[in-house]
């Protein structure tokens, strides 16, 4: 059992995890599934993307990287994995599944960690960051605040151009 200061933290984190995505929902809640599509000069992706993104990269750094069965539809992984961009319009359906993803895969994260699914987690070094390296699930919801607020940063940014 974990001690009481150690779930008072990841508490916490979750909390902001929840606060940037619903923070991005709100960002895109007035945009018709075009602008959504909409790719800006200098960018080589759109906030439909960004969103699938977060979701992706959350699935693999937890579940994937912990042989855990993804939360996910697992076609989404190809189409928003990281290095990725669209291919293909994204349908009005598809943006509202990764809408309801980005909250829902978080619940369901707090649930998996409180019941202990990731003990055979395997260590990884993140791109993003040269040499960062996740080491256990825990690292992996960390680094999951810091990359949703760079694509939010970067979302916010692209909003202006659509």
């Amino acid at each position: 059992m974990k001690n009481e200061s150690y779930l008072c933290f990841m508490d916490k984190i979750f909390e902001v995890i929840r606060a940037s995505r619903k923070a991005f929902l709100t960002l895109v809640e007035d945009l018709t599934t075009e602008q959504l599509n909409k790719i800006p000069p200098g960018f080589s992706n759109n906030l439909a993307w960004q969103m699938g993104h977060l979701v992706v990269s959350q699935q693999v750094l937890c579940y994937k990287l912990s042989n855990n069965e993804l939360v996910i539809d697992p076609t989404l992984l190809d189409k928003y994995r990281n290095g990725s961009k669209p291919e293909n319009f994204i349908s009005a359906e598809e943006i509202e599944q990764i809408k309801a993803y980005l909250l829902d895969t978080i619940d369901q994260l707090e649930k998996d960690v409180a019941a202990n699914k990731f003990a055979n987690y395997t260590p990884y070094t993140i791109n993003t960051y040269k040499g960062y390296r996740l080491e256990k699930i825990e690292d992996a919801i960390k680094f999951i605040v810091s990359h949703d607020g760079l694509h939010y940063g970067c979302s916010l940014m692209m909003k202006k151009f659509v």
